[in-house]
C-alpha cells in the first residue's frame, strides 16, 4: 500500500464516470457558489463551445485540480465501485452536476437522450456498484440535490422554497440560472454543451490514501483552506515592521475596514492589483512589491488599502450621499451590479479614489463606463478581451489622460455601435444572460428605479412562444413560419416576468398567458410587462413597432446614433429569406 500521491490528467466524463463515487465529507464547508460563480461558468463554456463572436475553443476547457481521498479498499475488486471524498473541489463538482442535470432534462423534453451524462450523474443500475447518484452531498443540501436536481426531470420542476438551508436555496438558484440559460436553445446546441461537458472540459485529479497528505496538499493549493488565509498573510507582512501606536491604529483601521466588507475583503487585494498594479502577477507577490514601492506597509495600507477598500464597500452598498447627483450615481453602480463579472471594479476605484469629492465628474464617469460594461456584453466579448478593455481605462486614467477623446477605451468605434444595434435585434437567440440585462436597463430607464428589481426572480418569457403547439392559436396569428421565427426572437416579443409565471405560462395561448400574466393574485409584475395589461391580441406589427420603441431607447440610454429613418431588421431579415426562397425556387 502506498500513501504518496497520484495526480493525472482526465476528462470530466471520465472522472465523473463508472465505477466512480464521490462523497462531500463532514468536516467540509457547505455549498456556497452563487448564480454570479455559476453565471461565469456557463458563459466561459457557452464561448469555449464556440457561441457568440468568440473563437470556438480548440482546446477544450480546464477546469482546474481536484483533489480527492481515495477510500476504496486497495484490494477491491477490478471493476468494482471506487469511493472518494472531496477534499478540493467540491463546489466545481457540484456545480457541474447540477449544470449536467439541467441538460439531461432539457434534451428528455425535446424526446433525446444523453447516456454520457446519466452516467455522469448516476442513479442507474451498474455492475459492481450501488444504485446512488455519483455525487452525494453533505447535510440538508443532499436531500435538496437528489430530489430536485438529480432525480430525472426535477430540474424544470418547480421546488418548495420553504425553510431552506443557506446551501440548499443556492442550489436551487444555480439550477434556476442553468434552465433559464439554456431552456430556449435548440436540441443541437444542448447536445453539443453536453459532449463538450463531458469530453473536451478537464481536469487534474490528485489522489491520496493518506488524509494528513491530502489536507497539507490542500494547504498547498488553498493557503490552508480559511477563506481569508490571504488577507492573514498580507495583514502580517504589511505590520511587520510596524511596532506601538501605530500598529495598534493601523490594526484597528484594517479592522473597520474588514467589518466594512465583510467577504469582499479578500477580492480588494485582486482589485487593488488590478487596478494600480501588474494583473499578471500572483497577488500576494505583488500586494508585496506594490507596498515597497509606497514606501512600506504602514504607508501602502494609509494610502492605498484603505482609501480603495472604503471606495469599495461604497461601491458595493450604492449609497452615495450628500450631492444633487447621489441619486443618478447610485442608480449606475446598482445597473453595474447586475453585470455577472466584475473587471469594471478596479478602474472605477482608480477614478472613485481620486474623483471622490466630485460628484459631477462621477457621476458622468459611471455613466459611461455603465454603456462600457453593458455594450461590451452586447457585443458578446470575452472575459480577455472585456478586462483587456477594462485594462487600457486604467492605464488612461493613470496617466492623467483626458476621457473624452473620440477613440478612447470609453468609446465604442463605429463598427462597434454598428453591431451592437444589429445584435439587438436578435438578443435572447445570441445570450440569455444579456438579453435580461439589456431587459432589466430597460426596465430601470422607464421605471426609474433599479433597486426595486429583483434580478435573481425575474426571468426572460417570449410572448409569442418559441415552440408552439400545432393545435395553438400562435399558428393562425403567425401562419409564415418564416415570419413566426422573426417575430419571436425580437426584442419586442420579450418581456420580464416573476420566474413562478414563467413556468405556468411558457407556452400557453395569448388570451391564456395574459390572464396568468395580470390575474388579481398573481406578483408585481415590471414596468416593460405592466404596459401590456390592456392588450388583447398580439400580431408581427405590434412586436415591431415595440421592438423599434425599446431600441429607440436604449439608442438614447446609449448613444448608438442610429439612423433615424433605418428600416427594421426584423422586417429586412423576412424579406430577404422571402427573396432567397423565392429565387431558390425559380
Amino acid at each position: 500500500m502506498t500513501y504518496g500521491l497520484d495526480a493525472h490528467a482526465t476528462t470530466l466524463g471520465k472522472l465523473l464516470g463508472p465505477p466512480h463515487l464521490f462523497d462531500v465529507p463532514a468536516f467540509q464547508r457547505a455549498y456556497s457558489w452563487t448564480t454570479e460563480e455559476a453565471g461565469q461558468l456557463i458563459e466561459d463554456l457557452l464561448l469555449a463551445l464556440g457561441e457568440g463572436d468568440a473563437q470556438a475553443s480548440t482546446s477544450g476547457y480546464f477546469l482546474g485540480p481536484i483533489l480527492l481521498l481515495d477510500g476504496s479498499s486497495p484490494n477491491a475488486q477490478a471493476g468494482g465501485a471506487r469511493s472518494f471524498q472531496i477534499i478540493d473541489g467540491q463546489q466545481r463538482l457540484a456545480t457541474l452536476t447540477v449544470l449536467a442535470c439541467v441538460l439531461r432534462d432539457l434534451v428528455r423534453r425535446d424526446g433525446h437522450a444523453l447516456p454520457e451524462l446519466d452516467r455522469m450523474i448516476g442513479g442507474g443500475s451498474e455492475a459492481g456498484a450501488p444504485t446512488r447518484c455519483r455525487l452525494q452531498m453533505r447535510g440538508s443540501a443532499q436531500h435538496t440535490m437528489a430530489t430536485c436536481i438529480q432525480a430525472p426531470g426535477t430540474t424544470l420542476v418547480e421546488a418548495a422554497r420553504e425553510n431552506l438551508s443557506e446551501s440548499e436555496a443556492l442550489l436551487l438558484a444555480v439550477r434556476d440560472q442553468f434552465v433559464e440559460a439554456l431552456a430556449d436553445r435548440d436540441t443541437a446546441t444542448l447536445m453539443r454543451l453536453a459532449a463538450f461537458l463531458h469530453d473536451a472540459c478537464s481536469v487534474v485529479v490528485i489522489t491520496s490514501r493518506d488524509v494528513d497528505r491530502a489536507h497539507r496538499t490542500f494547504a498547498a493549493l488553498n493557503n490552508r483552506g480559511r477563506p481569508l488565509e490571504r488577507c492573514d498573510i498580507i495583514n502580517a507582512e504589511l505590520m511587520d515592521s510596524v511596532t506601538g501606536d501605530e500598529l495598534a491604529r493601523l490594526q484597528r483601521d484594517w479592522e473597520t475596514l474588514g467589518t466594512r466588507l465583510g467577504a469582499s475583503l479578500e477580492m480588494l487585494f485582486s482589485h487593488v492589483r488590478a487596478a494600480v498594479g501588474d494583473v499578471r502577477a500572483p497577488v500576494i507577490a505583488e500586494i508585496r512589491r506594490l507596498a515597497t514601492a509606497a514606501g512600506g506597509g504602514a504607508k501602502f495600507i494609509d494610502t492605498v488599502l484603505m482609501p480603495f477598500g472604503h471606495a469599495l464597500a461604497d461601491i458595493q452598498a450604492a449609497d452615495h450621499r450628500g450631492s444633487p447627483e447621489s441619486a443618478e450615481i447610485n442608480r449606475r453602480l446598482r445597473h453595474l451590479s447586475w453585470l455577472p463579472s466584475t473587471e469594471w471594479l478596479p478602474p472605477l476605484l482608480l477614478w472613485w479614489t481620486r474623483h471622490h469629492d466630485d460628484a459631477h465628474a462621477l457621476a458622468a464617469f459611471l455613466a459611461r463606463i455603465d454603456r462600457l460594461g453593458f455594450g461590451m456584453r452586447v457585443l458578446g466579448l470575452g472575459a480577455d478581451k472585456r478586462q483587456s478593455r477594462m485594462q487600457q481605462l486604467r492605464t488612461t486614467i493613470e496617466r492623467g489622460h483626458a476621457l473624452t477623446l473620440v477613440g478612447g477605451p470609453l468609446d465604442f468605434s463605429s463598427e462597434e455601435m454598428r453591431n451592437i444595434r444589429h445584435n439587438l435585434r436578435d438578443l435572447h437567440r445570441r445570450s440569455q444572460l444579456t438579453c435580461k440585462l439589456v431587459l432589466m436597463r430597460l426596465e430601470s430607464e422607464l421605471a426609474g428605479d433599479p433597486g426595486a428589481l429583483d434580478s435573481e426572480g425575474l426571468t426572460v418569457e417570449h410572448i409569442l412562444p418559441q415552440k408552439p403547439a400545432r393545435t395553438s392559436m400562435w399558428r393562425n396569428w403567425f401562419a409564415d413560419p418564416e415570419e413566426r421565427e422573426a417575430c419571436t426572437g425580437s426584442l419586442g416579443n420579450l418581456v420580464l416576468v416573476p420566474r413562478a409565471l414563467n413556468e405556468r405560462a411558457r407556452n400557453q395561448d395569448f388570451e391564456r398567458k395574459h390572464a396568468i400574466f395580470f390575474a388579481e393574485n398573481a406578483p408585481p409584475l415590471p414596468r416593460l410587462t405592466a404596459e401590456l395589461r390592456d392588450v388583447k391580441t398580439w400580431n408581427a406589427t405590434q412586436i415591431r413597432a415595440r421592438e423599434e420603441r425599446l431600441l429607440a431607447i436604449l439608442d438614447a440610454m446609449w448613444h448608438l446614433n442610429g439612423a433615424a429613418g433605418e428600416s427594421g431588421m426584423t422586417a429586412e431579415r423576412v424579406g430577404l429569406r422571402r427573396r432567397k426562397k423565392a429565387q431558390a425556387a425559380e
